[in-house]
């Protein structure tokens, strides 16, 4: 058995400044799909339909009480958002070495200061509300998804490709 892809160090992104050395933890956005139960005239169970992706998250608890992370709490994004964005270093057995990119657009939407206490590191947790995540992985595209743009590729496949095309965009 051969271990692979074993995070050793990351740092997190935030409006294009990078927080490297003061990122303790993130909580990287869920993929999970959007159910519901449906049983029709004659079938013997319900069954779940898929109905697209509940909404994606990502938090950060950093080691410092940032200022420019601070502004960036309540500032209205329109449709441009802000970047986001983990970066990082995993290896393995036999020397493997692997980057992993996560790159993120949305907005913070919880931003949360914690207790002081002195002779204490400050920390500042925040919690942002994303509508466009692309995570790559050696250089591949795991997944591409663009709420705003109609973007969904996983792998390098695009199965909305249909959907995009039905709708006329």
């Amino acid at each position: 058995m051969q271990l692979d892809y074993i995070l050793q160090a990351f740092t997190v992104f935030a409006d294009g400044y990078g927080k490297a050395g003061s990122g303790e933890k993130c909580n990287l956005p869920k993929i999970k799909k959007k159910t519901e139960e449906h049983r029709g005239g004659g079938m013997l169970a319900p069954r779940r339909i898929a109905l697209g992706f509940e909404a994606f998250d990502f938090e950060a608890d950093l080691a410092s009480f940032d200022p420019q992370v601070l502004a960036l709490v309540g500032l209205y994004t329109g449709a441009k958002g802000v970047a986001f964005g983990v970066r990082g270093y995993l290896d393995g057995d036999q020397n493997s070495e692997h980057t992993a990119i996560l790159q993120m657009r949305g907005e913070v939407i919880e931003c949360d200061p914690g207790a002081w206490e002195a002779g204490k590191k400050a920390m500042l947790k925040f919690k942002t509300a994303l509508d466009a995540l692309k995570l790559t992985i050696d250089g591949s595209v795991i997944w591409d998804i663009d709420i705003e743009n109609g973007v969904y590729s996983v792998g390098g496949n695009d199965p909305y490709a249909r959907v995009r095309a039905a709708l006329g965009y």
